[in-house]
């Protein structure tokens, strides 16, 4: 199958594990807010909070894709929060179901002190835990891999130790949070929200909105309805007077309503969720024929409000005024070697390992060595890999994972340890795998996030930058070095940017001005 031919087949399927991740935001996401000393807790209403546990459909354009099950209860001075999700979702016509767990345990305030998050989608099986000590979260990932009816739990890495300036809140207890500061109509706080699934943390605005009568199953209840923004994307939920929440509204056209335990067990099947990948890509105005040979493309990119912009510019691309125009890197004057002084002033963040990308685990460096050990025929070498240029490792690298990876949607946490143990992924999964083997062998790597464009549109998407004298951009997915011009990065550096991409779907617009071959 050749290349262009290949992106026609994959189009529909490159961002699987992203928008699950942003499907399920609301539910899965931690909050932050001031630091609060035990004495400053009696500013807290400590309104009693309705303990038990609590069932809620999920909708997706009024069809039930899935439902949501939580157990609230009073432990000591604190809570214990148990949840979980079960969604049905359809990426490229393949439907999986999707399982996500998440355990916490809180103050009487609601701040979370440890956690417990899992996504469980076929043979993927994704935890990641973590513990506050002091003003240090410590997080941990582990795989829990599939084989035979078998299951082996590992850590993945040491903990990862994240500084607090904020105290942090799960989303499972946000609302009863909020209740209990006594956050009054029209007032809002900032909060600052740490996503597990990228283990990235942002500024959120809640607002109280006033009271608003919600209808569910034809009755009429009351309510204080309640706003959050986040990333450029609003969402809302509806609150009654114990704190219990009756209804969310979110992307997608995503709404969950209270229910009980037979409203969301009993009944038909669940119904697979819309095409994702479709429902959020761009329309492009152009047809482009064989967009890898371009060298340079020149677009309009509007409703991009709240976006890093500085993440729009790098050598490869350059934003003014709304233009942003890209060019095809040259290969061309790459070192022989990496100097340490070129590798010093690379950020520590882009030559480490971390939860996702555990470049330090012995399978990762075990299989990275052998991938750049490799003899490749279309590439003069010589026999040893000492003798190979970074450039050469990284081709080699990028074969290894054409050759063993199978090309899958997959909705899961992607980290390169998870794609290596199941062989198989998508372009999140491709693009963690590669930042770990080049970071496993000594080559700084970063996580690219954007769009694509393939077949008529332009779809969210995933690869990566490597350092190998200067940034290049390198597709594991579609096998280029660098990647095309049509890959518009919106976001660089780790997948915790990814979350940048969250205030960008179902609103930003693309309008082709120029391209050249």
């Amino acid at each position: 199958m050749n290349l262009y031919k290949n992106r026609r087949f994959w189009s529909a399927a490159i961002i699987a594990c992203f928008m699950f991740v942003s499907l399920l935001v609301y539910r899965v996401e931690f909050y932050h807010g001031t630091f609060r000393t035990a004495s400053d807790r009696r500013e807290w209403s400590h309104k009693g909070m309705q303990t038990g546990e609590s069932w809620m459909n999920i909708f997706q354009n009024f069809k039930k894709i899935g439902y949501t099950h939580r157990i609230l209860e009073s432990v000591g001075d604190g809570y214990s929060i148990n949840e979980e999700t079960l969604m049905k979702i359809n990426t490229m016509g393949m439907t999986q179901e999707i399982r996500v767990k998440s355990a916490s345990t809180t103050g009487i305030d609601f701040a979370i002190k440890t956690f417990d998050f899992q996504i469980v989608s076929g043979s993927f099986n994704f935890a990641v835990t973590g513990e506050i000590k002091g003003n240090t979260l410590y997080v941990e990932s582990h795989d829990k891999i599939m084989k035979s009816q078998r299951s082996t739990d590992k850590s993945n890495s040491k903990p990862l130790e994240i500084p607090l300036e904020n105290r942090p809140y799960l989303t499972s207890g946000i609302v009863q949070a909020t209740v209990a500061s006594g956050l009054e109509q029209d007032k809002e706080m900032v909060l600052f929200v740490f996503d597990p699934s990228t283990l990235g943390q942002a500024p959120a605005t809640i607002k109280m909105e006033g009271n608003e009568d919600v209808v569910i199953n034809g009755k009429t209840f009351s309510a204080q309805k309640a706003s959050l923004y986040f990333k450029g994307a609003k969402q809302f939920a509806w609150i009654d007077e114990n704190g219990e929440v009756l209804k969310e509204q979110g992307l997608l056209g995503i709404t969950l309503v209270k229910t009980d335990r037979q409203g969301a067990l009993d009944g038909a099947a669940l119904e697979e969720s819309e095409d994702l990948t479709r429902l959020v890509s761009v329309k492009a105005d152009k047809t482009i024929e064989r967009p890898e040979q371009l060298t340079w493309f020149k677009l309009r990119v509007s409703n991009i409000d709240g976006q890093n912009i500085d993440s729009l510019n790098s050598e490869r691309q350059q934003w003014k005024d709304g233009i942003l125009t890209i060019k095809k890197e040259s290969l061309e004057g790459l070192p022989l070697v990496l100097l340490p002084e070129d590798l010093a002033a690379i950020d520590d963040r882009f030559k480490q390992s971390d939860a996702f990308i555990q470049s330090d685990d012995y399978r990762i460096r075990s299989f990275a060595k052998k991938a750049v050990s490799e003899a490749l025929s279309y590439i003069d070498t010589g026999n040893a890999s000492k003798t190979d240029t970074p450039m050469i490792k990284v081709q080699k690298m990028v074969a290894w994972i054409q050759k063993n990876i199978k090309r899958q949607p997959v909705i899961s946490l992607p980290n390169a340890l998870s794609t290596l143990q199941n062989r198989m992924g998508d372009c999140n999964e491709h693009a963690a795998l590669l930042a770990a083997f080049c970071r496993a062998t000594g080559i700084p790597a970063k996580i690219e996030a954007g769009m694509v464009y393939l077949n008529g549109r332009f779809y969210y998407h995933a690869w990566n930058s490597v350092f190998i004298g200067r940034w290049i951009t390198v597709d594991a997915l579609f096998n280029q070095i660098p990647a095309d011009v049509t890959h518009i990065s919106f976001s660089s550096g780790s997948q915790e940017m990814q979350l940048d991409l969250m205030g960008l779907i179902g609103r930003v617009k693309i309008e082709i001005l120029d391209y050249r071959q």
